[in-house]
C-alpha cells in the first residue's frame, strides 16, 4: 500500500562522476562557453546544472551539442558521459523503456574498451529501471553485478548507493529484515561522510520498513526527520514525497481528513515537476482516504486520473493495486457490472507478477553473490602464502576434491530423488488446481451470458420508453439529443407528454449509472407517465408527488444508513400557443437562449433556469418544489442537460469541462442549426475526455422553439 521510495539512489544520479556545485556556477560556466579550450568539459558541466534544477530543454540542446562533439573528437570516454546525462534525463521523466536504451548503449561501449568504471553505471542503470518496471529478478541480478564491480575497482560510494538501490527492491518484495540490515550498514557510511541527503534518504528507508511493520507512529517520526533534512539543502520534490509518505501513515490511522491535506501538498509540488510515478501513488491514497469518508465522487476521481498517469508512463506493476480499489468502489455504490469487470482485470493483472517466484530467484541470486565473493576472499589469501604451503594445500585441496566428489554425487542422487517427489506432488495438485479453474471459469462465463443478455433486455425496454418523447418533437421547430451513456445502460433519461395544448419535458439523471441507475430511470419514467394528467400540470405539484412515489417504492424513511437513490431532474412545461412556460428542478437546472432577452436584439443572451438544492428522493432538508415562470417565442432555444459533461475529466489535464466552459461552449454555437450544434457538442466531448475514460453518462437536450 506505501507508495514510492524515492531516494538519490534511484531519482538522481547514482553514479556520481561529477559533484553538482550550486545553481549560481550556471552564469560562470555559461561566460566559459566557447572561450575555454576545454569546450566538452564546459558543455558537460552546462548540463549537468540544467539536468539538475530540471530545465529539460536548455539540457537537451547543451547534452545533444556535447554528444555530437564527443562522436566527431572519436573520445569514447566523454560520449560514454554525455550518455549516460541522457540515460537519466529519460529516467527522471519515468521513461524506463528509452533509459534502458541508454544504459544497453553504455553497456556495449564501456565493455569494448575495458571501462569497468561504466560497465558498473551501466548495470547499476539497469537494475534501477527494471525495479522502476516491477521486474524485481532483473533489478536485483544487475544490481549484485554493479555491486561487485564497484567494489573491484575501490568506488565505495557507489557500492553504497548500489546497495542501497537492492535495500528498496527486498522492501518491495517485503523481505524487510535484509532490507533493514542493508540500511542500517549505509546509515554508519552516511553518518562518517557527514552527507546530509544520503541521511535523509535512509531515514525514509528505515520509516518504509516500519510502515511494512505496521508501525505508523515510528515511521512518520523517520519521514520528518527525512522531510526535514530535504528541506535543509533545498531539494523540493524529495521533501514532497515525505510529505505523502507521512500522510499515508495517518491514513493508515484512520485519520484521513489529516492524511488528504498532506497528499493535497504533495500534489501540488510533484505535479510542477511532472514526477508522475509520484502522482500515480499519490491519487490511489487521496482516492482511498475520499472513500473511506464516503465521499465516492472524489474517490472515482482521483482513481481514475492515477489509472491516466500509469497508462501514461507505463508503470504497468500498479495495475493490480489501481484496479482492485476501483472494483470495490463500484461494488460499494451498487454498480454491480463495472465491480466485476475490475475484479477481473484486477486478477490478471495480479497474476502477470509472481511475489513467490521472484522471491526465490532473488535468494538464489544472493546465495550466488556472497558465494562468489568469499571464493574470491580465499583465493587472495592463498595467493600470499608460501611455495611449500601452496604445494601442501594443493595435496589438501585434491583430497579434499576427491572428498566433495563423491559426497556431492550422492546429496545430488538424493535432491535429484525429493525433486522428483516435489516435482510429481506439484503436477498433481496443478492438475486438479486446473480442473477446478476451468469448472470456475466455466461459471464465470455463463453467469457473464446470463448478465450481459439480462442488461440488453434491459437496454431495449429503456430505448422503448425513451422513444415516446419523439411524439412531441413535432411541435418544436427544431431539435438535437446528444445521448452517450457510459455503460449499455444509462441512469440518465429525457421524457415528454403532450396534455392539451401543454407539452411536458424532463430530462433527468438517475443514482449511479449502469444497472442500478437504470432501474431508478425506468421507475421515474414509469411515475411520470402515471402523475402528468388533467389533474396534475403544475410542475413543482409533480415533482412533490414524484418525490413521494420513489420515497415509497425505495422505503426511504430518512434513517441514517440507508440508500439515498433518486432522481436530479429538469421539468419544464410549455404551452405552444401562448409561449407561456413553467421550470421545477431538483438539482438539475436548464438554460435558454433569446436574442429577445438581450439590449442589443442582434446578440443571444443565456439566462439560468435554477433548480432546487434538493433531489427527487430522501433528503436532510427536504421542502415543497419551487416554480419559475417564463415567456418563449419563436427561435428561442432551451437546453436541457445532465451532470455527465461538465463532470468529464480531461485527458491531459485530469481537471473537469465545467459548467461555465459548457455556458460558453453553447453560446456559440446557439446560431447554428440543430444537426451541426450536436455535431460541434458530441466533438468538443471526445476530444475533451481524448484516451480518459468516460466517468458518467452523459445527455443533452437542445429544442428550438
Amino acid at each position: 500500500m506505501i507508495r514510492r521510495l524515492s531516494i538519490l539512489f534511484l531519482i538522481l544520479f547514482s553514479n556520481i562522476l561529477f559533484l553538482f556545485s550550486q545553481n549560481e556556477r550556471l552564469d560562470s560556466l555559461l561566460n566559459e562557453y566557447n572561450s575555454s579550450e576545454s569546450e566538452n568539459e564546459i558543455l558537460y558541466a552546462i548540463s549537468q546544472e540544467y539536468l539538475h534544477i530540471r530545465n529539460y530543454d536548455k539540457f537537451l540542446f547543451y547534452a545533444g551539442k556535447g554528444l555530437e562533439n564527443s562522436k566527431k573528437d572519436k573520445n569514447k570516454r566523454n560520449e560514454l558521459r554525455f550518455l549516460y546525462l541522457f540515460a537519466e534525463f529519460h529516467y527522471l521523466n519515468s521513461k524506463y523503456d528509452n533509459s534502458l536504451e541508454y544504459y544497453n548503449l553504455i553497456y556495449t561501449i564501456s565493455d569494448k574498451i575495458h571501462d569497468a568504471d561504466f560497465k558498473g553505471t551501466a548495470f547499476q542503470g539497469f537494475s534501477k529501471n527494471y525495479w522502476r518496471k516491477g521486474k524485481f529478478d532483473e533489478a536485483v541480478y544487475f544490481g549484485t553485478e554493479a555491486v561487485k564491480i564497484f567494489e573491484s575497482i575501490g568506488d565505495t560510494e557507489n557500492a553504497v548507493i548500489t546497495k542501497g538501490n537492492l535495500g528498496i527492491v527486498y522492501i518491495d518484495i517485503g523481505n524487510y529484515d535484509r532490507a533493514e540490515e542493508i540500511f542500517d550498514e549505509i546509515l554508519i557510511t552516511y553518518k562518517l561522510l557527514n552527507d546530509v541527503s544520503g541521511l535523509a534518504n535512509v531515514y525514509e528507508k528505515k520509516g518504509a520498513i516500519k510502515f511494512y511493520k505496521s508501525y505508523y507512529a515510528h515511521a512518520r517520526k523517520f519521514y520528518l526527520e527525512a522531510h526535514k533534512l530535504y528541506k535543509s539543502v533545498d531539494k523540493e520534490l524529495e521533501a514532497s514525497i515525505e510529505l505523502g509518505n507521512i500522510g499515508e501513515t495517518y491514513e493508515m490511522q484512520n485519520y484521513y481528513k489529516k492524511a488528504i491535506e498532506y497528499y493535497k501538498q504533495a500534489i501540488s509540488t510533484e505535479k510542477k515537476y511532472k514526477y508522475y510515478s509520484g502522482l500515480i501513488f499519490l491519487y490511489q491514497a487521496l482516492g482511498r482516504s475520499y472513500f473511506k469518508l464516503n465521499k465516492y465522487g472524489k474517490a472515482k476521481e482521483s482513481y481514475f486520473i492515477s489509472l491516466n498517469y500509469i497508462n501514461k508512463i507505463g508503470e504497468y506493476r500498479e495495475l493490480p493495486n489501481i484496479y482492485k480499489l476501483l472494483y470495490e468502489l463500484y461494488e460499494k455504490t451498487n454498480d454491480y457490472r463495472n465491480a466485476y469487470g475490475y475484479s477481473l482485470k484486477a486478477m490478471q493483472a495480479k497474476d502477470s507478477i509472481s511475489g513467490v517466484e521472484v522471491q526465490n530467484q532473488i535468494n538464489e541470486i544472493r546465495i550466488k553473490y556472497e558465494s562468489e565473493k568469499k571464493e574470491e576472499e580465499n583465493e587472495l589469501l592463498r595467493k600470499n602464502q608460501t611455495l611449500k604451503d601452496k604445494v601442501i594445500n594443493i595435496q589438501k585441496k585434491e583430497n579434499k576434491k576427491q572428498y566433495l566428489i563423491l559426497i556431492s554425487v550422492l546429496l545430488l542422487l538424493v535432491l535429484i530423488t525429493v525433486l522428483l517427489f516435489f516435482l510429481y506432488r506439484l503436477y498433481r495438485q496443478n492438475k486438479r488446481s486446473g480442473s477446478a479453474l476451468v469448472n470456475k471459469n466455466k461459471q464465470l462465463n455463463n453467469l457473464y451470458k446470463n448478465i450481459t443478455d439480462s442488461i440488453n433486455y434491459a437496454e431495449n425496454i429503456q430505448n422503448v420508453l425513451l422513444s415516446s418523447f419523439y411524439e412531441v418533437t413535432v411541435h418544436f421547430s427544431d431539435y438535437f439529443i446528444f445521448y452517450k451513456p457510459a455503460n449499455v445502460l444509462s441512469g440518465d433519461f429525457y421524457w415528454s407528454k403532450k396534455i392539451n395544448d401543454s407539452i411536458f419535458i424532463a430530462v433527468a439523471d438517475s443514482t449511479g449509472h449502469g444497472v442500478p441507475g437504470a432501474l431508478i430511470s425506468i421507475l421515474g419514467m414509469s411515475y411520470l407517465n402515471e402523475i402528468v394528467s388533467q389533474d396534475y400540470i403544475q410542475t413543482d405539484t409533480i415533482l412533490n408527488i414524484l418525490r413521494d412515489k420513489i420515497k415509497t417504492s425505495l422505503n426511504q424513511k430518512g434513517e441514517i444508513g440507508e440508500q439515498k437513490d433518486g432522481l436530479d431532474i429538469s421539468l419544464c412545461s410549455i404551452n405552444i400557443k401562448s409561449g407561456e412556460a413553467y421550470f421545477s428542478g431538483a438539482f438539475n437546472s436548464a438554460y435558454i437562449i433569446s436574442d429577445s432577452l438581450h439590449e442589443n436584439p442582434q446578440e443571444k443572451h443565456l439566462i439560468k433556469l435554477k433548480a432546487d438544492r434538493q433531489p427527487v428522493s430522501v433528503y436532510h432538508k427536504e421542502s415543497p418544489f419551487s416554480k419559475q415562470k417564463f415567456n418563449i417565442k419563436k427561435g428561442d432555444i432551451i437546453y436541457f442537460f445532465t451532470d455527465g459533461f461538465s463532470d468529464q475529466l480531461n485527458e491531459s489535464y485530469g481537471k473537469k469541462f465545467m459548467s461555465k466552459r459548457f455556458k460558453s461552449l453553447l453560446l456559440s454555437i446557439s446560431h447554428k442549426n440543430m444537426k451541426d450544434q450536436k455535431k460541434i457538442i458530441q466533438e468538443a466531448f471526445l476530444n475533451w475526455k481524448g484516451d480518459f475514460v468516460q466517468v458518467d453518462d452523459v445527455l443533452v437536450i437542445g429544442i428550438e422553439i
